[in-house]
């Protein structure tokens, strides 16, 4: 029984860091019911490996009642406890205490991340890496503080993330032509990062404006003609 007292201390800590985000969240006093199992989707883990098989058997060789999970209520998917989730059904149990979160998707994951760093089992460098690019992707206008102190990274690490997920999005919005060149998957937005570079650098020549902006060169001196007329750089109708 020795072996299995860290796993109860974790799972003591797991229901007070459960009350502790509740209330950050506004969430204090939330609703609690009896839910079956069989109703529970699993949870949007940040865990990249998923849940580990010998945390829930010792969960589920523990004599006292779990601590309540988390669930969405909008979903039913679990938030936080899926250890415990796994464990009562390794157990035979049919039902398990939940607490109900009201929100969206992205809250929804952003507390399960701060949930998972605060007890049990830690989050991984790359767990919490991958989270922040998530979390970047969703929402790109939270700082890097805010998301740093959700993830347990530093400022500097979530900057470095974005900086990287910002440079694949720019991959993955441009195309390579037969002729070699890259042009973007919308030609609205070449344009008007080719304003963008005119205006920094006036004196850019075509090739300079269009190998930046991802256009052809006939696309950038249209752009450029286009400003010194005092017009903007998309044609009526864009």
């Amino acid at each position: 029984m020795t072996a299995l007292r860290p796993v109860t201390a974790d799972i003591t800590r797991a229901a007070a860091a459960t009350g502790e985000a509740a209330g950050a969240d506004e969430g204090a006093g939330r609703e609690r019911a009896v839910l079956a199992l069989d109703t529970l989707l699993d949870s949007d883990s940040p865990r990249i490996d998923g849940e580990d098989g010998e945390r829930v058997r010792q969960l589920a060789e523990l004599e006292a009642p779990l601590p309540p999970v988390l669930v969405h209520r909008a979903t039913l998917r679990v938030i936080d406890g899926m250890h415990r989730v796994r464990a009562a059904r390794l157990r035979g149990d049919d039902t398990i205490e939940a607490e109900f979160f009201d929100g969206g998707d992205t809250d929804a994951f952003a507390l399960a991340v701060r949930l998972n760093i605060a007890h049990g089992l830690p989050l991984t460098q790359a767990d919490r890496a991958a989270a922040a690019e998530r979390l970047l992707r969703a929402r790109p206008s939270w700082s890097d503080r805010r998301i740093a102190a959700g993830t347990g990274l530093s400022a500097g690490t979530v900057a470095a993330v974005r900086r990287r997920s910002t440079a694949q999005d720019e991959q993955l919005n441009t195309r390579v032509g037969r002729d070699g060149r890259v042009r973007p998957l919308r030609a609205a937005e070449g344009r008007l990062r080719a304003s963008q570079v005119i205006a920094a650098n006036p004196g850019a020549t075509l090739r300079e404006i269009a190998a930046v902006a991802g256009i052809a060169t006939a696309t950038a001196k249209d752009v450029r003609d286009r400003m010194r007329q005092g017009r903007g750089p998309l044609p009526a109708g864009r």
